[in-house]
C-alpha cells in the first residue's frame, strides 16, 4: 500500500521504458518491492487453504506468509512515514501530520466498506487510521526514544490485551462489528479486532525506526537483511524452549498465552517473529532493486499501487469469489499466479499513464494542484535550487567560476 510513498516522485507521464529505468533507480523503491511482496503475502493467505496441514514442501511454502504478510505491511508504512517526515524540521511536521490525519480519515471509511463484503478476508485497511493518528506522535520523538517505545510495546502491549481479555472476553467473541457501532469500532480498532493497534504499534514503530536510517547504504541493507534473519532464529529457539514449559494453552485467557507463539494471537513471541522476518525481508528488496533493477521494476509498480491492488482483490473475492479461491494448494499456486501477473501488467500500464493509482491519488487530494502532487516545503526548495541551476546552465555553455549557481552545470 502506498500509504506514504517516497518524496519527491515524478508527476509527469512517461512510457514504460522510461518508467522501467527511473522507477528502479534510487534505493528507495526497494521499500516499493517489500510492499509488493506484502501484498501478493496476504492475497496468498485471503484466497488459498492456509489451515490445511502437510502437502509437503508445497504447503509448507504457500503457509509462510501467514501472520508475516500483514505484519511486513505495516513496518514498510512505517518506513514511509518517516520518509514523508523527511528532516522532521517544524514545518515539515506541521505537513506530515496533516498528511496522515487526512489518510487516516480516508482509510477507516474505505476499510470499514471493504470488510462489509462478503469476503472471508480481515480487512486491514481501517486499522490504519490508528496506526496513523500512533505515528502523528511518533514522528516528534527522537529515533533512541522512538526505538525504546517499540521495544516496550513488544511486551506492554500483548499482556494490556491479555489483561483486557480476562475483563471482557465478550469483546473478543463479538463478531465484525456493524457500520454505525462507533463503540465496537474503536474497541476493535484499538484492543479486541484482527489487528488491534494497542500490539500492532511495534511493527509500526519498528518500521518508523528503520525508515530513519540510511537505506540507501549496501552496509545498512545487508544489516537489516542478516540482523533480521539473526534475530527470527532467535526468537524461534527461545519460543521452542518456552513452548515446551507453557505446553498446549487452550485458555486463551491465560497468563501462559504470553509464551506462545501463534499466528495472529498477538504475543509477543509472534510478534517479535514477524517483525524479524519482516525487516530482513526490506533488507532483501533494498539489495535486490539495487542489484537486479530491471528485473524488479515490474513488482516495485505493483507496490506503489498497493493499496488499489489490495482493494481491487477484495472487490474480485466479494463478485467473483470463484475466480480467486482454491481449496487445493497446487490450484491456489496457480490462482496466485495468474492474480500477480494481471496486478503487475495494470500496474505498469497505471504507472505510464499517472503518478499514482487511483486509491492512492485520494490519499493525496488535498495536496494536488493542477493535476501534479504539491511538494513539501523542504523537497520544494531544492527543486527551486536545481531549476535555478538549470536555467543558468542553459544562458552560458561555460559559467564563471565566481557564479553562485555554476556548481553541477558539468
Amino acid at each position: 500500500m502506498t500509504l506514504a510513498p517516497t518524496i519527491g516522485e515524478k508527476g509527469s507521464r512517461r512510457g514504460l521504458r522510461d518508467f522501467a529505468s527511473s522507477a528502479v533507480s534510487g534505493r528507495i523503491r526497494g521499500i516499493d518491492l517489500a510492499r509488493a511482496i506484502a501484498i501478493l503475502g496476504m492475497v496468498m493467505v485471503h484466497i488459498g487453504p492456509i489451515r490445511l496441514d502437510g502437502f509437503g514442501l508445497a504447503g509448507a511454502a504457500y503457509r509462510l506468509p501467514v501472520g508475516r504478510a500483514s505484519i511486513l505491511f505495516v513496518v514498510v508504512a512505517g518506513i514511509g512515514i518517516s520518509l514523508l517526515a523527511g528532516d522532521r524540521s517544524r514545518e515539515r511536521l506541521r505537513g506530515t501530520s496533516a498528511r496522515l490525519l487526512w489518510r487516516a480519515l480516508v482509510l477507516l471509511p474505505l476499510g470499514l466498506a471493504l470488510q462489509a463484503l462478503d469476503t472471508p478476508v480481515a480487512v486491514i485497511i481501517q486499522y490504519y487510521a490508528v496506526y496513523f493518528a500512533i505515528a502523528i506522535v511518533g514522528v516528534r520523538l527522537r529515533s533512541r526514544t522512538l526505538a525504546w517505545a517499540a521495544g516496550a510495546s513488544v511486551l506492554l502491549g500483548p499482556a494490556l490485551l491479555l489483561g483486557i481479555r480476562r475483563l471482557e472476553p465478550g469483546w473478543f467473541d463479538a463478531g465484525t462489528p456493524a457500520w454505525n457501532d462507533f463503540d465496537r469500532i474503536a474497541r476493535d480498532l484499538v484492543v479486541s479486532g484482527f489487528y488491534p493497534a494497542v500490539v500492532w504499534m511495534t511493527p509500526l514503530l519498528v518500521g518508523m525506526w528503520l525508515g530513519r536510517q540510511d537505506l540507501r547504504s549496501t552496509r545498512a541493507a545487508s544489516a537489516l537483511l542478516l540482523g533480521g534473519a539473526a534475530m527470527a532464529a532467535a526468537v524461534w529457539l527461545v519460543g521452542n524452549v518456552l513452548g515446551g514449559v507453557a505446553g498446549d494453552v487452550e485458555n486463551r485467557a491465560s497468563w501462559l498465552q504470553l509464551l506462545t507463539r501463534e499466528a495472529h494471537e498477538e504475543m509477543p513471541l509472534w510478534i517479535l517473529s514477524s517483525t524479524s522476518i519482516a525487516i530482513s525481508i526490506v533488507g532483501a528488496s533494498l539489495l535486490l532493486v539495487r542489484s537486479a533493477s530491471r528485473l524488479t521494476w515490474p513488482l516495485v509498480a505493483a507496490g506503489q499501487l498497493a493499496l488499489s491492488i489490495y482493494a481491487g482483490q477484495l472487490l474480485l473475492l466479494h463478485y467473483r469469489p470463484e475466480w480467486l479461491i482454491r481449496s487445493e494448494f497446487a490450484t491456489a499456486w496457480a490462482s496466485v499466479g495468474r492474480f500477480a501477473l494481471l496486478a503487475v501488467l495494470a500496474a505498469l500500464v497505471w504507472r505510464s499513464l499517472a503518478a499514482r493509482g487511483p486509491l492512492e491519488a485520494v490519499l493525496h487530494l488535498p495536496w494536488l494542484r493542477r493535476g501534479r502532487p504539491r511538494r513539501l516545503p523542504a523537497e520544494s526548495a531544492g527543486l527551486r535550487t536545481m531549476r535555478k541551476r538549470r536555467r543558468h546552465c542553459r544562458d552560458s555553455l561555460r559559467p564563471p567560476k565566481t557564479s553562485p549557481n555554476a556548481k553541477g552545470c558539468q
